[in-house]
């Protein structure tokens, strides 16, 4: 599910991006590249954390023993 938001975010910056034809093709919009960067970078660093938790969780917690 979290792959799923991420994509979306992704998508949507892109559609930003491409959606800004304007008249002034020699301007790049340097405050969107930045604000999407950044939406990115947490989406990003929000799955790591939520892995590591995972990761540590799974080392702790009691395995059933097979018979």
């Amino acid at each position: 599910m979290k792959f799923f938001s991420v994509f979306v975010v992704i998508v949507t910056v892109l559609a930003v991006f491409l959606g800004t034809g304007e008249a002034r093709p020699g301007k790049i919009p340097i405050n969107a590249i930045r604000k999407g960067a950044k939406a990115v970078g947490h989406g990003l660093r929000a799955l790591n954390i939520a892995s590591t938790a995972h990761d540590i969780v799974s080392a702790f917690k009691h395995k059933k023993r097979k018979h």
